[in-house]
């Protein structure tokens, strides 16, 4: 009977201590609200919600960069993620690597550069997940303001002088 006693309560001081681990566990995961250019994107379809990998947010590259107007696509040939803002520059990213390749597409000014990102890109069951870092490269703002991401183009006058 004591071994039984003692057993129990072995059992019962083990499952005390593993439910605050999971607590925490479910602490770290935030749920983000993201908006772009005022526009509240709607993320229930995705199969990974917005998420901390350390200090990085990491974030649904097509979900906002369409919603920037940027044109994203998938090229089944060299199996990479391009984003293409049609004007300045194209971004090649390849899953599970920090590396993107930037293509200039300016006459005056070279736009080309190779970049790493804080976290490689990541690709959760057909979607695409960048550091939100990634959009400061084309030119927007990125603000986390605890559970809410907002992502606006950045705004610049050219002053001539006159």
């Amino acid at each position: 009977m004591k071994k039984l006693l003692s057993i129990l309560l072995v059992a019962m001081a083990v499952s005390a201590l593993c439910i605050p681990a999971f607590a925490a566990d479910d602490a770290r995961e935030e749920a983000y609200t993201i908006i772009v250019n005022g526009q509240t994107i709607d993320l229930d379809d995705l199969p990974v919600s917005p998420y901390k990998e350390g200090t990085t947010v990491m974030v649904p590259l097509r979900k906002i960069g369409e919603t920037l107007g940027y044109k994203v696509d998938w090229d089944s040939e060299i199996k990479a993620i391009t984003v293409d803002d049609e004007y300045i520059q194209k971004a090649t990213l390849f899953n599970k690597t920090a590396t993107v390749i930037f293509e200039g597409k300016l006459q005056i000014i070279d736009m080309s550069r190779e970049v790493e990102n804080k976290v490689p890109t990541i690709v959760h069951d057909g979607y695409t997940y960048v550091p939100l870092e990634f959009f400061q490269e084309f030119f927007n703002d990125t603000v986390i303001d605890e559970t809410t991401i907002t992502i606006t183009p950045s705004k610049s006058e050219l002053c001539t002088g006159i």
